[in-house]
């Protein structure tokens, strides 16, 4: 992990986030970028009011960049830190940006949220967890930076068919020397699949994990996010890691993602890897 971008729109639930990505940067010795994306003020009034240029308002972001790199290198003074600050819609910045500087890990904030907030209108997060081909580490804003010893896994056996898709995740299970607790989450009313292909993908997931330290375990509840949330309770996890699948518009809207449920409930890091 050579490379970690963290983007911050200067709150309290964004400063929790870099703090986080921070210590991660420690361990790993990667390069920490804090990136702060900005909109050009769009006014619709008679009443003329006075707004700033785009150099003041770019100088004003980039100020705001150095003051967290400042206090970052006072706490962590052997972390490369860069900012950068860009104009336009945050989820298109963040994912170009991490296309074109080959990051690694993209690590943003969570609030908790209410019904409307996280049904009908999400956030710049949980966007950038569907949209983005680079990991995104999910911090909610109660959660502080701990050594990362267990970790769960919570997928069906199917979504790890290709292997480089957990390769973030055994990287972070090498360099905190974690065990991963593989979770599958059943829900008794709907159909089960063929016990030939149960077993072919566990084959696959077993071969994958070969050079890791891990443990399968199940869990039966209705609904899937409580079933994961019960368990990092229970086994007090330090991390969880999915993998989102992608889903029509109309299916965003009347039936939520579970990655994207996880990233406003989990009480524990949230690492989605594509």
């Amino acid at each position: 992990m050579k490379t970690i971008l963290v983007p911050t729109d200067f709150s309290m639930v964004s400063d929790n986030a870099v703090n986080y990505a921070a210590e991660i940067a420690k361990v790993t010795k990667a390069k920490l970028i804090l990136f702060h994306v900005y909109q050009i003020p769009v006014v619709a009034t008679e009443v003329p009011i006075v707004i700033p240029n785009f150099e003041e308002l770019e100088k004003d972001c980039l100020d705001g960049l150095l003051r967290i790199s400042t206090r970052l290198h006072s706490k962590l003074s052997t972390t490369n830190i860069e900012c950068v600050v860009r104009s336009g819609f945050a989820v298109d910045e963040i994912n170009l940006y991490a296309k074109n500087n080959k990051v690694d890990l993209i690590v943003m904030g969570m609030h908790g949220a209410g019904y409307l907030t996280e049904k009908l209108i999400g956030s710049v997060t949980t966007s950038l967890i569907q949209r983005s081909n680079c990991p995104v580490l999910v911090i909610d804003e109660q959660v502080k930076f701990k050594n990362i010893k267990k970790i769960v896994l919570a997928c069906d056996y199917n979504e790890t068919e290709n292997k480089k898709v957990l390769e973030p995740l055994k990287e972070f299970a090498q360099l905190f020397k974690s065990h991963v607790y593989v979770l599958n989450v059943i829900n008794k009313s709907e159909p089960l699949e063929p016990v030939t292909e149960v077993v072919a993908d566990f084959i696959k997931l077993e071969h994958s994990l070969a050079d890791t330290a891990h443990s399968f375990h199940y869990m039966a509840n209705e609904e899937i996010v409580d079933g994961i949330n019960e368990f990092v309770s229970e086994q007090k996890m330090d991390m969880v890691v999915m993998i989102p699948r992608k889903h029509s518009v109309l299916k965003n809207i009347f039936n939520e993602p579970t990655t994207k449920k996880m990233a406003f409930h989990s009480k524990a890091p949230l690492l989605a890897l594509h």
